[in-house]
Parts: structure tokens; sequence; C-alpha cells
């Protein structure tokens, strides 16, 4: 088993591994659209376990700040392995590799959210050394138009410090 960094090809397989193995076959089909922006997006990482060719699971990362934390962390979004490749350490392999990724990059801590139905995926995370902390809460916003990755338009958000800076020369 090799476990790499996903490259353009994986992301159909990235997309069947959501639907099938997490459960979310009914999740809309901007799914390859939403992969396909984590894949261009600088703080997201997706690592891939793969197998003579054949991609047998993945975990989705980002890197982000924190309040509560010093420094950075890391957040597992995904991980999934598909069925038939559970329980033989592939899980544990791509879980080790985050965690190497973490400490190379500096992070100091990696956070990971489980939905309250998997209680296999909790018990693996315990055993993988991680404690639960909390709760997570979602809250879906009604918008009169989904995007998609080419609608996305970056706009900087102007800081506390260029609106001093504009003061002080208007």
């Amino acid at each position: 088993m090799v476990i790499r960094e996903m490259e353009a090809r994986d992301i159909m397989s990235v997309v069947g591994l959501i639907r099938g193995e997490l459960g979310y076959d009914d999740i809309s089909s901007d799914v390859y659209d939403r992969v396909n922006r984590i894949y261009h997006t600088d703080n997201y990482v997706v690592f891939i376990a793969e197998e003579e060719g054949l991609v047998i699971g993945f975990v989705g990362i980002m890197r982000g700040l924190a309040f509560e934390l010093d420094g950075e962390y890391v957040r597992v979004i995904a991980l999934a392995v598909k069925r038939e490749y559970q329980s033989k350490g592939v899980g544990s392999r791509l879980e080790a590799h985050v965690e190497k990724y973490a400490v190379e990059s500096g992070a100091n801590s990696i956070v990971i959210s489980s939905g309250l139905n998997r209680n296999r995926a909790h018990v693996f995370y315990g055993k993988q050394g991680y404690e639960k902390k909390g709760y997570s809460f979602i809250k879906l916003l009604q918008t009169e138009k989904k995007f998609t990755y080419s609608d996305v338009v970056y706009t900087p958000i102007p800081s506390r410090l260029d609106k001093g800076r504009e003061d002080e020369e208007g």
C-alpha cells in the first residue's frame, strides 16, 4: 500500500468513497465540484491510500488557526476506506500519515469531527489516541444560488489596519 497526496485523476475515486463508504450517496451532484475545489485550495490536503493502482481510502485535512489552541492545528474533515479494506490497517496508516504531516508542518494538534451515528469511527479514533472534547453543530443556510468552484471569486476583506491607513491617507 502506498500513501500519497491526491492528484486530479483521483477526484472521482474520492467522490465514490464519499458517496459509498461515508454513506453520503444522497448528497448533491456538486460533490465533484467541492472535491475539486478542495484539491485546488492551499490550506487543504488530501492523502490517498492506493494498492496496485486502486484507490482504497483517503483522508482530507485542512490546516488552520484556533482561538483556544496555540499555533496551527490540522482538522480531519473526511476519512474513508473501501469496505473490503476496512479493519486491515488502512485507516490507521492514513491517520499516522496525517500525524506525520501535522508534525512536519508545525501543527501542534489534530482535530476530528465525527457523526453521532458513527460508533465504529469513534472507537477507531479512541484507539488512535483522540479524546472526545465536545460536540459539533451545523446550521444549513438557505441561499438563492448554489455556487460551484468556477463561480468563486476571491475578494479580500479589508482589515482594521487597512481602515486605519485609509483614514490617515484620506
